[in-house]
């Protein structure tokens, strides 16, 4: 049995190509309570609670214009994400059933916490570019209008998936056709990208729509950048308030007969706990020679 053929490295196979039956692997779901599943549990909840108990989230955590920037309520760029219509329950589940979807693919390729920090800075992208819109006098109703759902965030990871997996072929609802993940989320964008343009009833949805994909297309091709997201109180940078040592925690391949178990269950923990992106080329081509030599 090769080495991508063990069940907690094949969720990541076939990522950046997506044809074939990588597919299948793409889309699979990992056990336990992943990022993406907390994510949509605390967007279900805070609905329910909006909607019942607590009304006043919406005021109080609403992206409205006025009150994140010129009473710098900034905490409502994150805030909103996290909020959803209360009069139709569509906006949330379908926004969570697009997360559900399309979060897995996105998260594996990133790991647990780039993932998370990716997802909110493309909601927090579609945040601004709505602000953005407002304040230049775009957008309708001024610096009174509001925002509220993570369409913003779901839009990223749906253009994350085009970059991740591009040819994997996925089947639509509405009408039943299949269609390349590239060219669905694409043409995705592109809808939105026409209805902001023609300034549809939703046009400050459609542009917070559009930031979150054009944070999406740029933070997945850059995922380093999110590394320092969460670091409140430290800086994991190299350089900076440690020394880091610059050999590499593995040993030279090249100078010894080859990769021990110990060194390739290392590897694959690091996948595991966070994603195929973390890996180094060295530590990419050690897994594929391994796995040659077990088939």
């Amino acid at each position: 049995m090769g080495i991508y053929d063990r069940d907690y490295v094949n969720s990541s196979r076939g990522m950046g190509s997506g044809g074939g039956g990588g597919g299948q692997h793409l889309f699979a779901r990992a056990p336990g309570w992943t990022v993406t599943t907390w994510i949509i549990v605390i967007n279900l909840t805070i609905h329910f609670l909006a909607i019942t108990v607590m009304p006043r989230l919406y005021d109080l955590g609403n992206l409205n214009v006025e009150q994140a920037f010129v009473r710098l309520e900034v905490w409502r760029l994150i805030t909103f994400q996290f909020l959803h219509d209360p009069r139709n329950i569509m906006h949330v589940l379908f926004n969570m059933f697009g997360m559900w979807i399309f979060g897995p693919m996105v998260e594996r390729y990133l790991g647990g916490k780039k993932y998370l920090a990716f997802y909110l800075v493309c909601g927090l992208a579609g945040g601004v570019l709505f602000t953005i819109l407002t304040l230049v006098g775009v957008l309708p109703n001024g610096i009174h209008s509001t925002l509220i759902g993570a369409s913003a965030g779901v839009f990223g990871v749906i253009v994350a998936c085009a970059y991740v997996s591009p040819n994997t072929r996925i089947q639509l609802l509405f009408p039943p056709i299949p269609m390349k993940m590239r060219t669905f989320a694409y043409g995705y964008v592109g809808i939105a990208l026409v209805s902001l343009l023609m300034g549809t009833d939703n046009a400050g949805g459609e542009a917070a729509h559009v930031g979150g994909a054009i944070a999406g297309f740029f933070f997945i091709r850059h995922s380093h950048l999110l590394t320092d997201f969460f670091d409140v109180f430290g800086d994991s940078r190299p350089g900076k308030g440690k020394k880091v040592s610059k050999k590499s925690a593995y040993r030279n391949y090249k100078n010894t007969p080859g990769p021990s178990q110990d060194d390739i269950d290392k590897i694959l923990q690091k996948v595991s706990q966070h994603g195929l992106a973390s890996l180094s080329e060295k530590e990419k081509k050690v897994l594929a020679d391994a796995s040659k030599n077990d088939r």
